[in-house]
């Protein structure tokens, strides 16, 4: 199989975690591999550097070895232009290529583009060798507006088994502090509560902002600050709380709810994305519609109250990441598309 490059953010998130995955969970211990970080979300000047250094890295290897698979994970925005750009060199030397797509703001960022920018979007799914895509939605909506038939492949995460010492009334939030992952209606939908809860907030963005509405609401006392975790804390996390909430306003899938969904908690999200396309409601999580902090209030007061609903839910729900979230299920789809792409 030819010489596999990895191309993508390193800054701390969801695509930087899913690429690090596939290098610690063995996908490339058969393949000759390399690993480009093009984006580090650490400035102008830094960010500017990294995209030279990769471009650069990028020619060498083409030059060096011939015939890549360069495989790009790609989000929007100034993603969209770096991987344009890493994918016409790659083109240029005959590379094989992959996109990757995981900008859960994909759809919006397309259609509020000029019609040239969409032009150039549309050129790069129907002409790199692979576009793949996390679920069928995202599937369906590729097609619609390239007339490409895309790959789907899931993202994943190995958790096998977790000790839970569920902690009365202990809420969990791991995001980013912006409005479109719902931190601020998520405040507010706790200050409604009327039954003893602790929220953990995990993340950072607005700190600032977020802070202030804590102190205008009161609510100190009830909410901790963990700032971003590592692996082992957000583990811990899992297996303490009773509920993990996303209240998000557009996504992709989650990382985080697989997590979930592995460690048995029961989850309260938005049906946006592909979301609903796991989340069940009242089989393997629940559902409230976005921006709607009635609902939220009430599905928290039904999650917090009802130990027996939730002990079938994180049941269906573990089963059904058992079925379809971990590398032994995504890998081999990955060798496949690989291989696939390899002698085409």
């Amino acid at each position: 199989m030819k010489h596999i490059v990895t191309l993508g953010t390193c800054s701390k998130g969801g695509i930087d975690s899913v690429i690090q995955g596939y290098i610690d969970n063995g996908l490339f211990a058969d393949k000759k591999h390399t690993r480009i970080k093009s984006h580090q979300g650490a400035g102008k000047v830094g960010d500017l550097f990294l995209f030279l250094k990769a471009s650069l890295q990028l020619i060498w290897l083409s030059i060096k070895e011939k015939e890549l698979i360069l495989h790009c994970h790609m989000s929007y925005k100034g993603s969209f232009w770096r991987k344009l750009t890493f994918v016409s060199i790659a083109k240029l030397f005959n590379n094989r290529t992959i996109i990757h797509l995981h900008g859960s703001e994909f759809k919006d960022y397309f259609e509020s583009r000029s019609k040239f920018t969409q032009t150039l979007l549309l050129w790069l799914i129907k002409n790199v060798d692979e576009f793949v895509v996390l679920s069928d939605s995202w599937f369906d909506y590729l097609k619609s507006i390239s007339g490409r038939s895309v790959a789907v492949i899931n993202n994943y995460v190995d958790i096998d088994k977790v000790h839970a010492t569920r902690r009365k009334g202990h809420i969990l939030f791991l995001g980013a502090f912006i409005k479109r992952k719902g931190i601020y209606d998520l405040i507010h939908a706790v200050a409604k509560l009327d039954i003893d809860y602790h929220l953990h907030l995990c993340g950072s963005g607005e700190n600032d902002k977020v802070h202030e509405l804590v102190d205008k609401l009161e609510l100190n006392d009830s909410i901790t600050f963990h700032g971003w975790i590592n692996t082992e804390q957000k583990q811990q996390l899992l297996s303490d709380c009773e509920l993990m909430i996303l209240p998000t306003y557009n996504e992709g899938l989650p990382m985080v709810i697989i997590e979930a969904m592995a460690c048995e908690i029961p989850i309260i999200s938005t049906p946006v994305g592909a979301i609903p396309e796991v989340i069940i409601e009242g089989e393997t999580g629940y559902l409230f519609n976005q921006g709607d902090v009635e609902e939220m209030y009430y599905k928290l007061t039904r999650v917090l109250n009802n130990d027996k609903e939730n002990e079938y839910v994180c049941h269906n729900a573990k089963a059904f990441y058992a079925d379809n979230f971990t590398s032994h299920v995504v890998l081999p789809k990955w060798n496949k598309l690989y291989e696939k792409v390899s002698t085409s």
